[in-house]
């Protein structure tokens, strides 16, 4: 079973689980379908017997969970505890995609052993909601995401912010634009799909760490991007200071935050890629062939 089926995870582990597993029946369900929050609506499935459950579900805007904790908390604990609720009845194990803002930043790079600091009450509640998980089902595995993208027109993350403002930019004749330099690993999700399964796949639990191979401002990731997609002479990325960019952001979110590999790297369960491979493989998708066909 994947909860939250239709946003930027839930359709990556759909598309892995489609291509490299085929054997297996995956209730693929999205939000229209399952509030999580809902607890008789959750438990109405526990007949269904799930072997996993891969929980995707969550309010990923931190600066809406920031405006209304009382929500955040509802979608992230509560929502969390109906669907741990629905695995012990179901005795199903416990996949959970945690965000890297569960940390402050100050410590670099961030291992399993790193304590987390959150900075904002979407990372104090995912933190909270994989403690108990852990608590009711040790078995279970929480992955630790760098920041990603991926899921085409549900990006919501900077790739696909940017892109469709691009292509505002360009459409508007702007020949410049600023973008800050706050730092992270920008990931594929179907790369983290794929490396999670493989965890899955090996009975593994507990606590990883996941991200690409190596790091970038958005600054980088912004040229980056206007250069795969072959708009550099079009429009020039020039880099500003994440201070000015970040005035409105609502939610704190820590200026470098780089994810450690290494247990993965030294169990032979690695299989990130360096994150400029990843985009490219990212862009060439219809999706931004379509979003870019008018300009």
């Amino acid at each position: 079973m994947v909860t939250g089926a239709d946003g930027m995870l839930g359709r990556a582990f759909q598309a892995i689980l489609t291509k490299h597993y085929p054997s297996v029946m995956v209730y693929a369900i999205p939000h229209e379908a399952l509030d999580v929050t809902d607890r008789k609506a959750v438990l109405r499935h526990v007949a269904e017997g799930y072997d996993f459950i891969i929980h995707c579900a969550a309010d990923v805007n931190a600066d809406r969970c920031e405006a209304f904790p009382e929500r955040c908390h509802q979608i992230q604990v509560e929502g969390t505890l109906n669907v741990l609720e629905l695995a012990a009845g179901s005795n199903s194990k416990m996949f959970y995609p945690q965000s890297f803002l569960i940390f402050s930043g100050g410590e670099t790079p961030i291992d399993e052993s790193t304590n987390p600091d959150p900075q904002s009450v979407y990372g104090r509640c995912k933190l909270e909601a994989e403690r108990r998980i852990l608590s009711a089902q040790p078995e279970a595995l929480v992955v630790r995401m760098a920041g990603f993208f991926g899921g085409d027109e549900k990006d919501k993350n900077f790739v696909g912010k940017f892109t469709r403002q691009l292509v505002d930019l360009l459409k508007d004749g702007r020949s410049s634009y600023a973008v800050g330099d706050r730092v992270w690993q920008p990931t594929y999700t179907e790369d983290l799909a794929k490396n999670s399964l493989l965890l899955l796949d090996q009975g593994m639990q507990g606590v990883w760490s996941m991200g690409s191979v190596g790091e970038a401002s958005f600054y980088d990731l912004a040229q980056e991007c206007v250069r795969q997609l072959g708009l550099e002479a079009r429009i020039q990325i020039v880099p500003a200071s994440q201070d000015m960019i970040s005035s409105g952001d609502v939610a704190r979110r820590p200026d470098r935050a780089i994810l450690s590999n290494e247990r993965l790297i030294s169990s032979g369960l690695f299989l990130q890629r360096p994150w400029q491979a990843s985009l490219k493989e990212y862009l060439s998708r219809p999706w931004f062939q379509f979003l870019f066909s008018e300009v």
